[in-house]
């Protein structure tokens, strides 16, 4: 049965890769052990350093490789925003509420303008209704009996 698809590289694929040659003879080093294709012992005899150095150098390399396969967020990180951005952001609303209110006043004066017998009278407390009572107070009968009272009294004293 013949194998489909590309040979297998194994370790010839650290060739491809960026950086130094000493650092690629570790990689390599190191899938040559992992893979069974060399023992430990021939490869610390090759880069010249002691099987301890080697685990440790070994570990080190499958840690890092393991540590940034791990899953990460999709997408962008998001971005951390100076104070000058956010103050930038805070004016802007700022701007915003304030051109809201100045509309606000612009459609009152075009109101006043318009519909003058609406606007408030100078010698007229605003808060009075119809019949003289603050407006938002309920009227009870003891104030209906003063203000009929009044009433009564000021009649009488107008009557010739």
């Amino acid at each position: 049965m013949t194998r489909r698809g590309r040979k297998p590289t194994g370790a010839n694929l650290v060739e491809a890769l960026e950086g130094s040659e000493r650092a690629k003879a570790r990689v390599r080093a190191i899938i040559e052990t992992v893979s069974g294709q060399r023992t430990i012992p021939e490869v610390c005899e090759e880069l010249g350093i002691r099987e301890s150095m080697f685990h440790r150098v070994r570990s080190e390399g499958l840690q890092a490789a393991i540590n940034r396969l791990e899953p990460r967020p999709l997408g962008r990180p998001p971005q951390q925003q100076s104070p000058q951005d956010l103050r930038v952001a805070e004016l802007e609303e700022e701007i915003l509420r304030l051109q809201l209110e100045l509309k606000a006043a612009e459609v009152r004066r075009e109101l006043a303008e318009q519909l003058p017998r609406l606007a408030k009278s100078p010698g007229r407390n605003p808060t009075d209704d119809r019949r003289g009572v603050p407006a938002g107070k309920k009227t009870t009968a003891r104030s209906r009996k003063r203000r009929r009272q009044r009433l009564q009294q000021t009649t009488n004293h107008t009557r010739p």
